[in-house]
């Protein structure tokens, strides 16, 4: 009893004086100006405006372009489609003054295409969409984040 106590304030003990607490806001940066090419979505569009703007800020952010492909993996003996591929890419182009970089982004999901209800499987794909966004806005938080260390 007296070992499980012991042992039960040294963890307490040491989770309370190490001042250990979650990173809050990584999703958090500033940026300059965002600028997008005409055939960005508008949902990435809105997306990225909530990132916080601060004029005083030198880095700058310039979407150049977004693609999504879709690819299918036929075979088995009726040679029909098994899988299906969706491929978002993205480029971007971060200056912060001084330095200009150019970053193509990639983000890559799978599907089952076995579906027998053609309607589900646009909207697999429609959720799948959805993530690759965020995904990408994800990768573009990072190289931003990443620029600025």
């Amino acid at each position: 009893m007296t070992k499980n106590f012991l042992a039960l304030s040294l963890a307490i003990l040491a989770i309370a004086g190490c001042g250990f607490e979650p990173m809050r806001n990584q999703g958090a940066i500033t940026i300059g100006s965002i600028t997008f090419a005409n055939e960005i979505p508008d949902s990435i569009q809105l997306k990225l405006k909530n990132l916080n703007t601060d004029a005083s800020n030198k880095v700058s952010l310039i979407i150049k372009s977004y693609e999504l492909k879709e690819r299918k993996t036929y075979g088995g003996s009726a040679l029909r489609a098994l899988e299906g591929e969706i491929k978002g890419e993205m480029e971007i182009n971060i200056s912060d003054g001084k330095n200009n970089f150019i970053r193509k982004l990639v983000v890559v999901k799978n599907f089952s295409v076995n579906e027998l209800n053609p309607m589900s499987e646009r909207e697999t794909i429609k959720k799948l969409e959805q993530i690759i966004q965020d995904q990408l806005i994800s990768q573009i938080v990072f190289e931003v984040q990443f620029l600025e260390m």
